[in-house]
């Protein structure tokens, strides 16, 4: 997982690379090669650390695990800024992760190591969400140079890790078990459909290392204007929406648990929506009423 994690981000930073170079882009110009730095580290950790519990666990169990995410992303932005939200606020949190939650929780398999390797992604990406913002602000880089230098830093720490995690050796005997057809003792071929010939995972890999680069430089141009933990909710949500995709793509049938899972969760997020913008509308009415009153002086 260290070795695809690091191909991906290698895809990611030469898409950036790319469009920098063909002017598509301004090439940014970096006042603070520290926090762009550290937003690298923690965008690395966070995808490394999400790998290793897809790897260790099960896919549903991740989810289930990382569906936590808003939950940091409050107590990271609160602690590092100082701005705390309505007691309300934070209670709507409460059916969005356990919603999404309850519509993953097909397989009840527990990993320790899944479990350990998925919060600290949370840790992770809630820094990234808290420390990006603030790059954004503080460095005047629009949030697709942000996510490209980001990438690059991400790139150049995953790969020393990724050669002392699991080595070449560790890498190659990976990628001949995936494209391998193991054989009966009769000569026949199994498990079949678990192997792919090189050239397609060579293509799956590209094309996941770019959807994996798009998908973020995304989140990154929603990060630029929203709150971290708004961010944070809607990468929760999107949790429900794998699912819907895996009943589409792979034809796998939806559950009553999953249903109303997807409906709780939904539901918490308007209920979010509609609370922020309530004590956010009664903070501005507070504001100009204090200003007048001090006009008025």
């Amino acid at each position: 997982p260290l070795s695809v994690g690091s191909i991906q981000f290698g895809i990611g930073a030469m898409y950036a690379a790319l469009v920098w170079a063909t002017g598509l882009r301004t090439l940014p110009k970096v006042s603070s090669l520290t926090l762009v730095t550290f937003v690298g580290l923690c965008h690395c950790s966070g995808q490394l650390f999400s790998m290793l519990s897809f790897n260790a666990g099960t896919v549903s169990f991740t989810h289930i695990v990382k569906a936590m995410e808003p939950f940091f992303s409050a107590l990271v932005s609160a602690l590092v800024v100082g701005k705390w939200m309505k007691p309300q606020v934070y209670a709507t949190l409460v059916p969005v992760v356990s919603g999404v939650g309850y519509a993953c929780m097909k397989e009840r398999a527990f990993s320790f190591i899944a479990f350990i390797t998925a919060m600290m992604s949370n840790v992770a990406f809630a820094f990234r969400a808290v420390a990006s913002k603030q790059a954004m602000s503080s460095l005047g880089l629009s949030s697709a140079n942000l996510f490209g230098l980001v990438t690059w830093v991400a790139f150049l720490i995953s790969v020393p890790m990724a050669f002392v995690g699991e080595g070449w050796s560790g890498f190659v005997d990976m990628w001949k078990s995936a494209t391998t057809t193991v054989l009966a003792e009769d000569g026949s071929a199994v498990a079949v459909a678990a192997t792919i010939s090189n050239k397609d995972l060579i293509r799956q890999i590209i094309v996941s290392g770019l959807l994996h680069y798009l998908n973020n430089e995304v989140m990154y141009l929603a990060l630029s204007n929203v709150h971290p933990v708004t961010l944070a909710v809607g990468n929760t949500m999107k949790r429900v929406f794998i699912v819907i995709a895996s009943v589409i793509v792979f034809r796998t049938p939806i559950t009553i648990q999953v249903g109303i899972g997807s409906a709780i969760g939904i539901g918490g997020v308007l209920l979010y929506s509609l609370t922020k913008q309530h004590y956010e509308a009664l903070e501005k009415a507070e504001a100009a009423a204090s200003a007048g009153k001090r006009k008025k002086r």
